[in-house]
């Protein structure tokens, strides 16, 4: 086997991702776990909405993502008041905290407080990704990989596997691959100096719109700076 460990095959499946003109994230932190690679494209023309409402913070933590998919968007001419939103999440997500995050997510211009006391949101650019790839590094373990990878759709428009090469030919060889088929999961090849898509991931048809949003205001948190690429960390949860 070409890898004594799982953190060597990081840097070809790096440059795979790289070369697709992602941007990466190393280690993400997610509620079930860690996803050793993650990479994301924005859709530019979506950006620049967001931008042209100076929207420039990223929403905040995935509560606070939560509220705002609550609230009307501006273009529907529909609104929603304070106490029926307060009525409406029953304190279940926010307790106390709702009327902070509400202010949170008006002076960083996500929401708009109406002459009737009523609220809107300032949106027309979500989703803002093309793409979200999730890479799992393994060695060998292949039904924990399994596992990791169908979680990762919840949030990953793709969602991969990465074994060594000969472990990854051998794999989609076999019999228990159809359960990767099945799930939608992709399967890739590495090498000490390349990674090739030996099955392709199919795409995610119904994620967990919340929790995908949450992560991509992750990437905007970055977006243009060189941490968005560095391996590090990136825990949220």
């Amino acid at each position: 086997m070409p890898f004594a460990l799982e953190s060597e095959m990081t840097k070809p499946v790096r440059r795979w991702l790289g070369r697709q003109g992602l941007l990466i994230k190393a280690e993400f932190g997610l509620p079930w776990g860690i996803c050793d690679l993650v990479a994301l494209s924005f859709d530019e023309s979506r950006v620049a909405k967001r931008m042209a409402f100076q929207q420039h913070r990223p929403i905040g933590p995935m509560q606070r993502v939560e509220l705002l998919r609550l609230i009307p968007d501006q273009e529907t001419g529909r609104t929603i008041t304070f106490n029926r939103l307060r009525a409406f999440t029953q304190g279940a997500l926010f307790g106390s905290d709702l009327d902070h995050e509400l202010r949170t997510l008006i002076a960083n211009r996500f929401v708009i407080p109406c002459k009737n006391g009523s609220l809107q949101k300032r949106n027309g650019w979500a989703p803002m990704h093309d793409r979200i790839v999730a890479v799992e590094l393994k060695l060998s373990r292949v039904s924990e990989a399994l596992a990791q990878a169908v979680s990762n759709r919840a949030f990953a428009t793709e969602s991969y596997i990465a074994l060594p090469m000969k472990v990854a030919k051998r794999f989609t060889d076999s019999a228990r691959y159809s359960q990767f088929r099945t799930a939608g999961i992709g399967v890739l090849g590495v090498t000490p100096i390349s990674c090739r898509v030996i099955s392709q991931a199919s795409e995610t048809i119904e994620p967990d719109v919340t929790l995908q949003m949450h992560c991509v205001e992750r990437f905007w948190r970055t977006r243009g700076n060189s941490s968005s690429t560095a391996e590090r960390r990136v825990r949220a949860f």
